[in-house]
C-alpha cells in the first residue's frame, strides 16, 4: 500500500486534529492547495477502505456526515515507512540515507534516540 502527497497530507492533518469532518480537514489541509470538499471526502473514504482512518456517522446541519479519527496500526503505518524508505534508498541509492537521516531534525529528541538504536541494531 502506498500514499500519495495529498493523502499523506490529510492523514497529516487528521492526527494534528484527532477527530475531525471533512470540512475541517478541508480547512486545515487547504489553505494554500485550494482542495474542494469532495476531493477531501473522496480521499478520507479511500484512507477508510484503507484502514488508515476511522469514521462514526453523526448527525451535521444538512444531514448526517462523518467524523474521522486517525487509525492506522503501528505494523501498518511501520510497513508504510519501510516501503517508502526502501522506494527512496532504491531510487536514489544508498545516498539518500543520509538526506533521510538530516530530516529527522521534525521529530523529537526520544524518537531520534530510539530510532538510533534501530539504525545500531539492524547494522550488527
Amino acid at each position: 500500500m502506498s500514499l500519495g502527497d495529498l493523502q499523506a497530507d490529510i492523514l497529516g492533518a487528521l492526527q494534528r486534529l484527532r477527530k475531525a469532518t471533512a470540512r475541517d480537514i478541508m480547512e486545515e489541509v487547504g489553505g494554500e492547495k485550494h482542495l474542494a470538499y469532495t476531493t477531501v471526502s473522496t480521499v478520507l473514504d479511500r484512507l477508510h477502505r484503507k484502514g488508515l482512518v476511522r469514521r462514526t456517522r453523526v448527525k451535521g446541519r444538512g444531514g448526517a456526515k462523518y467524523l474521522y479519527s486517525y487509525a492506522a496500526p503501528i505494523g501498518m503505518r511501520s510497513n508504510l515507512v519501510d516501503r517508502a524508505v526502501a522506494q527512496l534508498v532504491n531510487a536514489f541509492g544508498p545516498s539518500i540515507v543520509p538526506t533521510i537521516y538530516d530530516s529527522l531534525e521534525q521529530i523529537s529528541k526520544e524518537d531520534v534516540s530510539e530510532l538510533k538504536r534501530k539504525v545500531a541494531r539492524a547494522r550488527r
